[in-house]
């Protein structure tokens, strides 16, 4: 898929995105965001940054999306503290914080209707929740 302009996908959050039904390119979704589109294998950065940044230029880039809604995706939670086995089963948000380089994407703390995410398990002693898509929310 082809990317949009200036992209920034932490090696350490998740790297799920929206399409752009007029252009096509994905981009880093967000806490807006009511449906996804996928998830982004990104290359590594090569220059030694915590992040893959695409081209200024959209669709320069191209990257695979997983748009399989029983692919499972390990990404950490916004709040370390409130990872426990209660949130198995759960629907949650995507949330972003940082900037360029530092932005990262975490599975929302707090429960919210824009459950575009259902978690399936958690990893408390490595502050890791497990995801996978809601098939309800998967679209473009």
């Amino acid at each position: 898929m082809p990317v949009g302009g200036d992209q920034y996908f932490h090696r350490q959050g998740g790297h799920f995105v929206v399409a752009s039904p007029a252009t096509g390119y994905v981009t880093v979704a967000t806490a807006v965001h009511t449906t996804l589109f996928g998830y982004a294998e990104v290359p590594k950065d090569a220059a030694g940054y915590s992040a893959w940044k695409s081209s200024s230029t959209s669709g320069a880039d191209k990257v695979f999306v997983i748009t399989d809604p029983t692919a499972v995706y390990a990404m950490p939670c916004q709040t370390a503290a409130s990872i426990t086995q209660a949130l198995v089963g759960d629907g949650r948000q995507i949330v972003t914080a940082g900037a360029t380089y530092t932005l990262k994407q975490y599975v929302d703390a707090v429960a919210t209707t824009t459950d575009v995410l259902l978690v399936e398990k958690v990893d408390t002693d490595n502050d890791i929740v497990y995801v996978r898509i809601n098939p309800a929310k998967l679209g473009v």
